[in-house]
């Protein structure tokens, strides 16, 4: 695929999508080298409110870890629709969190990922739809 083949609508979903790819995988990135303390982190968040450890604790070890998978197949373009599905659960779960915690400010940021995340998954079928009828042009 060659950038000069590419209409408007087929370049800026791609470039939307490799800037979420970048996004997840260096959250997760520069997550694992610390992540103990990120764990700390989101259990001293959630503390004082009615989420119980039990639930904390795995997620917060399992969120880096998804994040760059998240990258790694976003930037690949590999099961985007999977990828961005599994991303809305991502992102519902960390609103749930937030919201527990009246984290008011990252619920309104976490929504605007979510708006995103809507773009990409309600354009990507015109998107693969216009690849195909590229291809076989």
């Amino acid at each position: 695929m060659i950038l000069p083949d590419l209409n408007n609508k087929t370049l800026a979903i791609h470039l939307l999508r490799i800037s979420f790819g970048i996004n997840y995988l260096f959250h997760g990135v520069v997550r694992i080298p610390n992540l103990d303390k990120f764990v700390t982190g989101m259990q001293n968040t959630f503390q004082d409110t009615l989420l119980p450890d039990f639930l904390v604790t795995p997620l917060a070890y399992a969120i880096p870890f998804a994040e760059i998978i998240i990258g790694l197949l976003l930037l690949l373009n590999k099961f985007t629709r999977e990828t961005l599905i599994a991303t809305f659960i991502l992102m519902n779960l960390l609103v749930i969190g937030s919201s527990f915690a009246q984290k008011w400010d990252l619920v309104g940021l976490q929504s605007t990922y979510i708006g995103f995340l809507f773009l990409l998954l309600y354009f990507m079928n015109d998107n693969q739809n216009l690849i195909k009828r590229n291809k076989t042009s």
